[in-house]
């Protein structure tokens, strides 16, 4: 029981990623990757979704089924997992594409990469770092966001590559801020409405200075990520074109 327990878990089990490309597409990334690094098809994929997020649905799926032991309970099963499922979808409605929309204007078009990800599984440990920094560069030159991930990942790598990978987290850090914030804010709303009987929109008679304080707070940590992803793309813009120069030279 425990070895088909094991082997079911292993299903679900998400590769560790050592790097991160966002922006371009899979079969251009997936060239350069094959060219440059010289890793398969299968040591990198590319995806949209959160794959933690799957995870875990994966596991109420898998759970549900071992422990409903009748027919009513696959039935409330299908039901818990058909509403997760709504929700994800409306989240990734709701929140994520609105945000990602929103930030896209505010970051001159760059957000949009955060959705374009792709993922490289093969340990850096296994390749060589003359080829990782080949490819980091490659791909800053085309406007794109490297992380080599794990905090001391970028040890041992050029000063270049090191600016490249911060430059990408903190790109990173910025938008996934502003969708933790955007997603407090729904579920504050839901609440509200819920709650009070109106949404929380600052137009209450009663409420309404209250509203606003929330609403200027949500705002003001909406800023935060907001600044926080610019500076990421600010800094990556400054290597492509310090490596633009140095190319020319």
């Amino acid at each position: 029981m425990s070895a088909e327990s094991d082997t079911t878990s292993s299903d679900f089990k998400i590769p560790k990623t050592s790097i991160t490309i966002y922006g371009g597409k899979k079969e251009d990334v997936g060239r350069s990757i094959t060219d440059t690094l010289g890793l398969s098809d299968d040591d990198y994929y590319s995806t949209w979704i959160s794959l933690g997020i799957m995870k875990r649905l994966g596991f109420l799926f898998e759970g549900g089924v071992e422990s409903a032991g009748s027919i009513s309970g696959l039935i409330i099963m299908f039901i818990v997992l058909i509403a997760a499922l709504s929700l994800f979808v409306l989240w990734q409605i709701a929140v994520v594409f609105i945000v990602i929309v929103v930030l896209t204007v505010l970051s001159g078009g760059t957000a949009i990469k955060f959705l374009r990800a792709t993922y490289i599984t093969e340990p850096l440990s296994e390749m060589e770092s003359s080829k990782v920094e080949q490819f980091v560069m490659t791909q800053v030159s085309q406007g794109h966001f490297v992380r080599l991930e794990g905090t001391k990942a970028s040890d041992g790598m050029s000063r270049t590559t090191q600016e490249v990978s911060t430059a990408t987290l903190i790109f990173r850090r910025g938008i996934q801020f502003s969708l933790f914030v955007a997603t407090l804010f729904l579920i504050l709303e839901v609440a509200y409405m819920l709650i009070v009987g109106h949404w929380l929109s600052g137009l209450n008679a009663v409420t309404g200075s209250r509203e606003i304080i929330l609403l200027i707070s949500f705002g003001f940590f909406f800023l935060c990520g907001v600044i926080l992803m610019d500076l990421g793309v600010f800094l990556r813009s400054r290597v492509a074109k310090s490596l633009s120069k140095t190319t020319e030279e």
